[in-house]
């Protein structure tokens, strides 16, 4: 909102645990198989294998450096003197817990949300790549002959001899490449998942504790018998692109570029009721209630 102050931009190391390095451990053994036991060997430096490297390199870096966005810097939380004005406020909403990623070591807030929708998309992204060329390398190394030991790169590019021993062996490279895509497939199928409940939930301008303070509310009424079309409706859904807008700002070009910074406000928000309703300044009227223009 107007006025309101991003948390303070702190670095907090303590946050780094072992389930974060194991975290980080995957993404670099995964960006390694891809790129050093496919890509370079099979694509060489070719237009398709500069290419994939370079997308490739694109969406881990942009997912890694939004993870640990959300590991590191504060997810956002009411200031110790906050006190709303229950009066004036047509909706007050209280939380008794936050919402605590045991993948990140922190909480996913007002402050880091942003960061964390678009590491879905990245990593999810990056992901897709990996289990695509691994898939695609296994289908090529089954069509090639073991006995002449090469791993053949594309059209324009000369095959690959493989050198004699074990750290050369193809051997070596299928293991990798196997212990990458069983890790890849599950991550891929589970964070696509993730991502489309997201999607969901930035659909209706909810968050998870909210979704499921929804569940358990429509489950009391209709075990009370009240009918569901009479559960009150959710105050904070604004339509899709006053949604987006109060997540991602309102510059629709910037939406997919990664935070400097962790999102200001958070301590009030727009509900349906305060939509202006109409009118020649009605865009300029809407973005100011979204806190996006002064």
């Amino acid at each position: 909102m107007p006025g309101e102050t991003a948390p303070p931009c702190t670095i907090v190391f303590s946050n780094i645990n072992f389930v974060v390095l194991g975290v980080l451990c995957v993404f670099g053994f995964l960006y390694y198989v891809s790129v050093f036991c496919v890509i370079v060997p099979w694509l060489s430096y070719s237009v398709p294998g500069i290419t994939n490297m370079g997308v490739l390199t694109l969406t881990t870096g942009v997912s890694l450096y939004c993870y640990l966005f959300c590991v590191l810097l504060d997810a956002g939380r009411a200031p110790s003197d906050y006190d709303p004005d229950q009066e004036i406020a047509k909706v007050l909403e209280v939380k008794r817990k936050d919402h605590h990623c045991p993948w990140t070591n922190n909480c996913i807030g007002h402050a880091n949300y942003r960061a964390f929708f678009l590491f879905l998309i990245y990593v999810n992204a990056a992901l897709l790549h990996v289990v695509g060329l691994l898939g695609a390398h296994a289908l090529h190394i089954l069509q090639t002959s073991h006995m002449q030991r090469v791993l053949r790169t594309g059209p324009q590019a000369k095959p690959v001899q493989l050198a004699g021993g074990w750290i050369g062996s193809v051997w070596l490279w299928a293991v990798l490449q196997l212990v990458a895509f069983g890790i890849a497939l599950p991550l891929t199928i589970g964070l696509l998942l993730l991502f489309i409940w997201h999607v969901q939930l930035v659909g209706v301008n909810k968050t998870t504790i909210e979704y499921q303070e929804g569940v358990t509310a429509s489950i009391n009424a209709a075990a009370s018998g009240v009918p569901l079309d009479q559960v009150h409706t959710h105050p904070y859904d604004l339509g899709v692109y006053a949604n987006l807008m109060s997540i991602f700002g309102n510059n629709p070009a910037a939406w997919l570029l990664p935070p400097l910074a962790p999102t200001p406000g958070g301590t009030s928000y727009p509900t349906k009721w305060d939509m202006p309703m109409g009118g020649p300044d009605h865009e300029e009227r809407e973005a100011k209630l979204l806190g996006l223009v002064a």
